[in-house]
């Protein structure tokens, strides 16, 4: 099944990306923590390699699999488990 990766940046334009839902693998957690700590959003698109820096990036939203482990991910400070989009 393939994902979404939808990074806003700071200026209002999107990007959508396709890619492998996260929480696949059981080091997800450690590699969230990793992700987070980055000062820059790096892709491996086929032939080419794209570097965002983090502070040009409003949000980033990527899919979710089903088997992501929820009470870990709720013990990464700044990560709130349970929350819902509200639309409008």
């Amino acid at each position: 099944m393939q994902g979404a990766l939808k990074i806003t940046f700071v200026d209002g334009t999107i990007e959508y990306f396709e890619v492998e839902p996260v929480g696949g693998k059981p080091t997800m957690v450690e590699d969230l923590k990793t992700f987070l700590q980055s000062p820059n959003v790096s892709l491996f698109c086929g032939d080419e390699l794209i570097v965002f820096p983090s502070t040009s990036i409003r949000s980033i939203s990527i899919t979710r699999a089903g088997e992501l482990p929820t009470e870990e991910l709720g013990a990464i400070p700044g990560v709130l488990v349970g929350a819902r989009r509200v639309v409008g």
